[in-house]
């Protein structure tokens, strides 16, 4: 097991359209000590000059541009790459909206050091702002997840609050196709498939009153039901070493 002093920690926020909510979420960071890596997904001039003033006014904020919007994936992909590029050994994945309970984050952050080769993800307690069919939605997605990888090992597939050890997710991320709402899967069930480790642990989510969504109703469900459908055709392919791994887990 690596050492604990060697453990160097970031976070990634891919922000698109959320630029008025990022300063709070840096700053929550920031103060917890954590290095920020903000992601500008083709935001409008306005927006990005506000990204610029937050990376020069909360310490220890870097931001990577996108020319155009590529979707949160290409955004978290981005920041990875970065986290690669710093030598960072791990990378937080936070939403930029305010989402997420940051009260959370040190347990998260014990949990990585802990168990640094696994992936710390977030399994959701929504409160009663959850829209309805989001929350079927991600129901029928994790019954997906459960055939993709063979197992029950991810309970939650859309929670976008995890952190990846950066040197084993980095060359898994590289070679995704989903970059918009399919991301958040894609990359667990190809983590489950590369052979990670994963520890879930429940984080209060919200959805803030007026918040701003990128969740297209059709565009979105077209994009997710499509990932599916390409991690259903992988999982056949893999058939033979997923059903060994899971012979070999029940010896």
């Amino acid at each position: 097991m690596r050492e604990l002093a060697n453990l160097k920690f970031c976070a990634i926020v891919p922000v698109y359209r959320h630029e008025s909510t990022t300063r709070k979420v840096a700053e929550g960071l920031s103060a917890l000590g954590l290095s920020v890596i903000l992601v500008d997904d083709g935001n409008t001039p306005e927006g990005h000059a506000i990204l610029e003033q937050v990376t020069r006014e909360v310490p220890d904020t870097i931001l990577v541009t996108h020319a155009k919007n590529g979707g949160k994936g290409k955004a978290v992909v981005s920041g990875l790459e970065k986290a690669f590029e710093l030598g960072y050994t791990h990378a937080l994945q936070v939403d930029a909206d305010g989402q997420h309970d940051m009260a959370s984050i040190p347990f998260f952050l014990k949990a990585a050091r802990k168990h640094p080769e696994d992936l710390i993800a977030g399994f959701p307690q929504y409160d009663a702002s959850v829209p309805k069919a989001r929350e079927q939605g991600r129901k029928i997605t994790n019954f997906w997840v459960a055939i993709e990888t063979l197992s029950r090992d991810i309970p939650d597939s859309m929670c976008g609050f995890r952190i990846y050890p950066v040197a084993s997710t980095w060359p898994v991320a590289k070679k995704l196709t989903s970059y918009r709402m399919g991301f958040d899967i894609e990359i667990l069930v190809k983590l489950s498939w590369a052979g990670i480790k994963m520890r879930f642990y429940p984080i209060k989510v919200i959805y803030p009153e007026g918040g701003i969504s990128n969740f297209k109703v059709f565009g979105s469900n077209v994009e997710i039901s499509w990932t599916h459908t390409k991690l259903c055709t992988g999982m056949i392919l893999r058939l033979p070493k997923l059903l060994w791994r899971r012979l070999k887990a029940k010896k």
